[in-house]
């Protein structure tokens, strides 16, 4: 027995060490296979990344670019590129192959809004940010960004040529601006001065002639009254008196405007209210500085307001569907007016062309207090809107600027857009 019993477990353990032996080698067979696989996988999603790459680069170099690449040998593989539009975005579908395995990305680009910015101005001349001054969002000059005193900014700040002065005087100055987003340098995102609303223009004059809507004027101006109930009352006639204007009018805001655009050419604009809708109003063509401008005469208000404070110096967005574009060929200017004596409040995003936001009368106006922006104000130049005196008494408005964050995916209608694209989705 002795010797059967020891015959029996050398065979076992034979047995045993052969099946662990194999298990081993199939183990080394496919470790060797897993890496070779994730090798090819890794390999066609690389080359997926690249042609989606390769296209979104073309696409910043030229908006219209639908060519796209066909079987191009890359990397040891191919990649196959095609590129679609869907209203204004492009959607880009990029396949890489390697060995038999595919893979596929895709990216869905929209044109980058100026609607981005809480504040941007191309030229800021010698016009400065002061005490008292305050933004929330993005910020940026394309030209220096000029400082007397201490302003505050939440969002990041970044400018094409710096700051005035020069940050090593501030401390000698007394000047101790706050950048609570940081700030950058050397960045260039330039402005259209020759903008020319042409698109606003057609929308506006297909809602009159395909829609029976009413919002396209021309060689008038036109007076604007918002109403919370999803109305807008109009008026047209000469200058800022209305007493010689024609009867109003009042009309649902989406049969008076239904392509959601009010288009005026050659004249102002005068508004306030509280707007229940979506709608850009545009002061288009202009003869000079004395028409394609907006005037608020109160304030222009949200009936359901665009973010909620959340404390600690936060604003969060709401789900409020209001929304307002102000776009000009010249200036948004606050009308020397009793109303706007005290403060003045703005629910918009606006666009100034080839001008500002400005006061009227200045050098006559008292310390008015603040605007209260919410939303954003995209200008070619740093208008007035406020003046220190020598014994630094303020005339005018300081600035209060919160970002409406909604503009980040969602702007009023037709906003301008920057030459540049931006990634909405990445697909993988």
């Amino acid at each position: 027995m002795g010797g059967k019993a020891s015959l029996l477990l050398v065979l076992g353990f034979s047995i045993i060490f052969l099946g662990v032996g194999y298990n081993f080698s199939n183990l080394s067979l496919r470790a060797v296979d897993n890496v070779s696989d994730y090798y090819e996988d890794t390999k066609a999603h690389n080359i997926a990344v690249s042609g989606a790459n390769m296209a979104m680069n073309q696409l910043f170099l030229d908006g219209s670019w639908v060519s796209g690449y066909d079987d191009l040998p890359f990397n040891g593989g191919t990649v196959d590129v095609t590129v679609a539009s869907s209203g204004n975005e492009k959607i880009i579908t990029a396949t890489g192959t390697y060995n038999s395995i595919t893979k596929t990305i895709n990216v869905v680009l929209q044109p980058s809004s100026f609607a981005k910015f809480g504040w941007y101005i191309q030229n800021m001349s010698s016009k400065v940010f002061v005490d008292g001054d305050t933004v929330y969002g993005a910020f940026h000059s394309q030209s220096t960004l000029n400082i007397e005193g201490s302003p505050v900014f939440y969002g990041k700040v970044t400018t094409q040529r710096g700051f005035n002065p020069d940050p090593k005087f501030w401390e000698s100055r007394g000047y101790d601006p706050k950048f609570y987003g940081g700030f950058e340098t050397g960045v260039d995102v330039p402005l259209d001065n020759n903008y020319d609303f042409a698109d606003q223009k057609s929308a506006a004059i297909d809602g009159v002639t395909n829609h029976g809507g009413s919002s396209y004027f021309d060689n008038t101006d036109v007076w604007l009254k918002f109403n919370s109930d999803g109305t807008v009352t109009y008026r047209t006639g000469i200058g800022a008196d209305t007493a010689s204007y024609g009867p109003a009018v009042t009309e649902a805001l989406t049969s008076f405007a239904p392509t959601g655009v009010i288009y005026l050419g050659r004249g102002d604009v005068y508004m306030s209210g509280v707007l229940n809708g979506q709608v850009s109003v545009v002061a288009g063509e202009s003869s000079g500085l004395g028409s394609g401008n907006v005037y608020l005469t109160d304030d222009i208000t949200y009936l359901n307001a665009p973010m909620t404070y959340a404390g600690n110096n936060d604003y969060e967005p709401t789900n409020s569907t209001d929304a307002l574009g102000i776009m000009a060929t010249n200036n948004l200017i606050i009308a020397d007016n009793i109303p706007n004596k005290t403060d003045i409040h703005i629910d918009a995003t606006v666009f100034c062309a080839q001008g500002g936001v400005q006061t009227e009368n200045l050098i006559t106006q008292a310390d008015n207090g603040k605007i209260y922006l919410r939303g954003g104000v995209i200008a070619a130049k740093e208008e007035l809107v406020v003046k220190i005196d020598n014994d630094g008494t303020f005339k005018g408005y300081r600035k209060h600027v919160i970002f409406d964050e909604r503009s980040l995916l969602t702007y009023p209608p037709l906003f301008p857009t920057t030459d540049n694209f931006e990634i909405v989705s990445w697909y993988e």
